[in-house]
């Protein structure tokens, strides 16, 4: 059981969730899905998905085939042309088809880069060669302190990594979060791990080093690798433990610009801060204090030739997508031991919706998600949250106290459907055709600007985090708020001209079920403005253990495979969130009927349909080796089991006719009650 822990994206304030989508035909549920042999009350997910698990093909690999794979495809098809499309230069193109065809074309140029060869990081690397002292080391490493406004990552393009976000007791400004980067491998254990597999990795990056410096034009590169490594060795040692991430309070350290010098000596601070943009800054909240303090110390202590080989390397493995297909390739030769590079154009997408997210999202809402679809989806979500209102008022698990603090975190939580009310305006920033390189450094130098600037302005719980033609959803615990993109309400998901039962059968409970970790036990540690701080008390939590421990029980009792059961306990969060998102995602689903009576489509009442696209969301095809890794691995259980959630629903007894002695029916008093 998760305890005093939120959804994190690498220990983060972030969650980042792919929602399944299913079908591709627009309109209502797919009812050809159905296999009608089987009675819905003994197999719910076989009768809903039976047809459709008959005739997909199953896939090797470690996951599987399912509605979120279908959707991604769909959504990377549709971007791809209209990126490619936008990159044919033609008079009357937008600002932003301008912007968004010239970066693409300019990757997509390899004779260009080619003839160019390393010349355009000559600059760079001229400043490296340069360094000569721990101050000019210092003013290196601040100025390439990356600024990311939608996710945290341990990029090795920084030693110390930086997140603009509001504080966690602070919901008014915004703060610089600093964490732990530096590293060209996964993680800390990659460089600390003996074990043969971690060993034989090692000596592949340390080979890999080597080959990109010899690509610089270095001498005795395969010493001079050997140098790279033990530096990053060294990080890594200091970097707080994976596991650590998972505690949020772990990562609340406040500091003020004086504690550097004295929390982390080495660094010289004042040259690092100014060169990062951030000089006049005086509070900032450092995750993982001892990875600041060790690699401020390894400034000092390490030699400037094993510093400035490290920096080398790490500029060209950065840029290495804009450089000659020689770097191309043996960038992308580590760690996958790829042949050969990934397909170009997938590649020049990637980097231009890295570099223009916004933009490519203007492209992409414009034409498949118009603002009628915004304001029925957002209509969806406006009757999601007065379902939640209801239920939380009639939450006895609840003391008065907690279920107030509760009823205000609902009242200012926000919900950001489809893509942002304004736009970034990317007016300043030059994209010239043919500058592959210039364009991503522009980019990065525009983006960092944009997102330092946050600091000067109060917060904004509204501010999109993600690009909207990508599909999935973000919950921001800090702020309060959550966000659905354009890409993933998409049909049959979500169908803006189509079914309401299915609508909220699918894509509601989807939002449903993300909303409700902010008032369960991963998100009871925010407050309404998503400041760190319980809410619930002692016994409100004893109380929750004792609801969900049955729901754990229930799903013990499930066993795909002969001697592979869950684990109830280890996915019970997971499962609670599916309790939750489909009995309110029924409630709001009344609410849009405004008390009258749903058209019977096909053959299935409004009732059933809600169901049956509750059941299709979590259709899946997976090998029983991908089975038996998501049981022993995954936090969520297999999609078979989330949609046999609706044995506890009394509403779909009366849907779909289920009785004693039927396989999925449970008595009254042993259907989970948690909301």
């Amino acid at each position: 059981m998760l305890e005093r822990r939120a959804r994190f994206l690498r220990g983060g304030l972030i969650a980042i969730c792919a929602v399944l989508a299913a079908g591709l035909a627009s309109g209502s549920t797919p009812s050809g899905d159905i296999d009608p042999s089987i009675r819905p009350a003994d197999d719910f997910y076989g009768y809903a998905n039976g047809a459709w698990l008959k005739t997909v093909e199953v896939p090797g690999g470690p996951h599987g085939y399912g509605t979120r794979d279908i959707v991604n495809e769909r959504t990377r098809l549709l971007v791809r042309d209209l990126v490619q499309g936008a990159a044919m230069a033609r008079p009357g193109r937008s600002s932003a088809a301008q912007k968004v065809g010239d970066y693409y074309a300019s990757v997509m140029d390899e004779d260009r880069i080619e003839a160019k060869g390393l010349a355009p990081l000559a600059d760079d690397m001229a400043r490296i060669s340069a360094i000569s002292d721990r101050a000019a080391l210092s003013t290196y490493l601040g100025s390439t302190l990356n600024s990311e406004a939608d996710e945290l990552t341990a990029n090795a393009d920084h030693v110390v990594g930086l997140w603009i976000n509001q504080g966690f007791r602070d919901a008014d400004h915004a703060l610089p979060h600093l964490w732990q980067g530096g590293l060209g491998m996964p993680d800390r254990e990659a460089y600390l791990d003996p074990s043969p597999d971690m060993a034989a990795l090692r000596a592949r990056y340390r080979a890999h080093i080597a080959a990109m410096l010899k690509l610089a034009g270095a001498t005795d590169a395969e010493a001079r690798a050997a140098h790279v490594l033990a530096l990053e060795t060294r990080i890594a040692r200091a970097h707080a433990p994976d596991s650590d991430a998972a505690d949020v309070f772990k990562q609340d350290n406040p500091w003020k610009r004086a504690d550097f010098p004295v929390k982390a000596p080495g660094m010289d601070w004042t040259a690092y801060f100014a060169a990062a943009g951030l000089s006049g800054q005086r509070d900032f909240i450092v995750w993982q204090p001892s990875a600041v303090t060790g690699t401020a110390a390894l400034v000092a202590s390490e030699g400037i030739p094993a510093w400035k080989d490290y920096l080398r390397f790490h500029l060209i493995e950065h840029y290495a997508g804009v450089l000659p297909r020689a770097v191309r390739a043996e960038h992308a030769a580590f760690p996958s031991g790829a042949a050969q590079a990934p397909d170009r154009s997938a590649e020049a997408i990637a980097a231009t919706s890295g570099a223009l997210g916004q933009a490519v999202s203007q492209l992409y809402t414009r034409r498949y998600f118009p603002p009628a679809a915004k304001a029925r989806a957002e209509a969806m979500s406006r009757d999601l949250l007065t379902a939640y209102r209801t239920r939380i008022a009639k939450l006895a698990r609840l003391s008065p106290g907690t279920k107030a603090k509760a009823l205000a975190k609902l009242a200012a939580f926000r919900i950001g459907i489809g893509y942002p009310d304004t736009w970034i305006d990317y007016a300043t920033l030059t994209v010239a055709r043919g500058d592959a390189l210039g364009n991503m450094r522009r980019a990065e130098a525009f983006n960092r600007a944009r997102n330092l600037a946050r600091l000067k302005r109060p917060v904004d719980p509204m501010e999109w985090p993600m690009n909207p033609h990508v599909p999935g959803a973000v919950i921001m615990f800090s702020p309060n708020a959550e966000f659905f993109s354009a890409a993933i309400l998409q049909p049959p998901y979500f169908d803006s001209r189509g079914d309401n039962a299915a609508n909220y059968g699918s894509a509601g409970a989807g939002m449903a079920h993300e909303i409700s970790h902010s008032f369960d036990e991963l998100g009871n540690i925010y407050d309404a403005r998503g400041r760190l701080g319980d809410w619930w008390t002692a016994a409100d939590r004893a109380r929750y253990h004792a609801a969900t421990a049955k729901l754990a029980a229930q799903f013990d009792g499930y066993c795909p495979l002969p001697g592979l059961c869950l684990d109830g306990k280890r996915i019970v969060s997971e499962n609670v969130a599916d309790l939750a998102g489909l009995l309110v995602a029924h409630d709001a689903y009344i609410l849009s009927l405004k008390g009258k009576p749903d058209v019977v489509i096909g053959g299935l009442t409004g009732e059933q349909r809600f169901f049956l696209a509750f059941a299709q969301r979590w259709r899946l095809a997976q090998s029983e080796a991908a089975l038996r890794r998501q049981v022993t691995t995954d936090t969520h259980a297999p999609g078979q089991y989330r949609s046999d959630t609706v044995r506890n629903v009394d509403a779909w007894y009366g849907a779909y006719g289920a009785r004693p002695g039927d396989r999925l029916y449970l008595k009254p008093e042993d259907r989970v009650r948690i909301w």
